[in-house]
């Protein structure tokens, strides 16, 4: 097995990772008014939804929320310290109180957007008045990335969704229909293209042979191109 991104060889290993259980989450798909167009996004949402599984929330990297907040007591076994203040720790234990090195799955902090902006878990007046919002506009590769457990989430911890309509719009990709991104090097600066050909020329180009909600193909030569139409 080889990482998707280089030639360097994976090999799994076995360690003891945080999970969620997201059983809760099953039979309540439809909860609200969602709307989802096309059709077909809908379907996404409702498989993943009623088909649910628990969630690994540990992450192994640089930057995110640490876990647990208070800490954690390793001694054969791990003891979790949830409080705060956190509860009083066995002088034989207490020398073993670490926090753990891992971080929160991204989106899981995500997850928590709708209602964490706005002063969550206190009672502000941002909470009240923003919560629930009207429309989300996201793109359909992070339905069940995003969406779903910000429903989730909502419906835990505020008991009713975050949103009644979800616009879900196409995305732009490259001449070979992969995903702009660093670490490809796919990426084209809209500045550079403007002073090039135009601010037209760049509309025009994201507008024409695009459907409602699929995929634009961006590149240099389809720029050139129309900026000899216009």
């Amino acid at each position: 097995m080889h990482h998707r991104r280089g030639a360097a060889g994976l090999k799994a290993v076995v360690r003891q990772d945080e999970a969620v259980g997201c059983g809760g989450g099953k039979g309540r798909a439809g909860s609200g008014s969602n709307i989802y167009p096309p059709e077909r996004f809908a379907k996404v949402y409702l498989n993943w939804m009623e088909n649910v599984r628990d969630w690994c929330i540990s992450r192994q990297i640089w930057w995110g929320h640490r876990i647990p907040p208070p800490g954690t007591v390793h001694a054969g076994k791990r003891l979790w310290i949830m409080k705060t203040p956190p509860l009083p720790v066995p002088p034989v234990r207490r020398r073993n109180l670490t926090q753990d090195p891992d971080v929160l799955d991204t989106w899981f902090s995500s997850a928590l957007w709708p209602f964490s902006t706005m002063g969550w878990p206190d009672d502000t007046e941002d909470l009240h008045r923003y919560f629930p919002t009207d429309v989300l506009v996201t793109g359909y590769d992070i339905i069940y990335f995003w969406v779903a457990r910000m429903i989730i989430m909502s419906l835990a911890f505020m008991k009713e969704v975050p949103f009644h309509t979800v616009y879900i719009h196409g995305l732009v990709r490259d001449a070979q229909g992969r995903k702009m991104s660093k670490s490809l090097g796919n990426g084209i600066d809209p500045i550079e293209m403007i002073e090039q050909y135009g601010a037209d020329t760049l509309r025009f180009t994201l507008i024409t042979g695009q459907a409602p909600r699929e995929v634009t193909s961006a590149s240099v030569r389809r720029m050139w191109r129309r900026a000899v139409i216009l």
